[in-house]
């Protein structure tokens, strides 16, 4: 609940450097603390995707852990579970059409879609989501977040 606040009414904070990492570090503390199952499906997210995609982890610049192959973003998770994946303006309907993600929940009319990773269980739709990333044409310049 927070986060939707935060992020509705308080993006300009998102520009305040380190601010979005302090924050999502929260994020995750919260999930830590209150769900044990969600902290298991993240790091095992954050696993999946450097064996099967030889992803490099790292600080995403809006908070959470980025993944990264072949010189460009894939997506990045949230400490609060909210996985974001580029899937390409050309796939994005469908893909929130058949169920599998949200339109992003900053930038909806991008290439970008939001899914929330509950329990481990919710790891094999982040990975098809992470394969449609690697695969998606990012030459129309709506694969970088503003």
């Amino acid at each position: 609940m927070i986060f939707r606040f935060v992020v509705r009414y308080g993006r300009w904070l998102g520009r305040v450097p380190l601010l979005p990492q302090f924050f999502d570090a929260l994020l995750l503390m919260g999930t830590a603390l209150t769900n044990r199952g969600k902290l298991r499906a993240i790091e095992l997210l954050e696993k999946r995707a450097v064996e099967l995609f030889h992803a490099t982890l790292s600080v995403h610049r809006f908070g959470g852990v980025g993944f990264s192959a072949g010189g460009r973003e894939l997506g990045h998770v949230h400490g609060n579970g909210l996985f974001d994946a580029f899937v390409g303006r050309a796939n994005r309907d469908a893909v929130i059409a058949a169920g599998m993600a949200l339109p992003h929940h900053v930038f909806p009319r991008s290439g970008w879609v939001s899914f929330w990773i509950e329990r481990e269980s919710d790891i094999e739709r982040a990975v098809e989501l992470l394969q449609m990333s690697e695969q998606a044409d990012w030459r129309h310049g709506d694969g970088h977040l503003s």
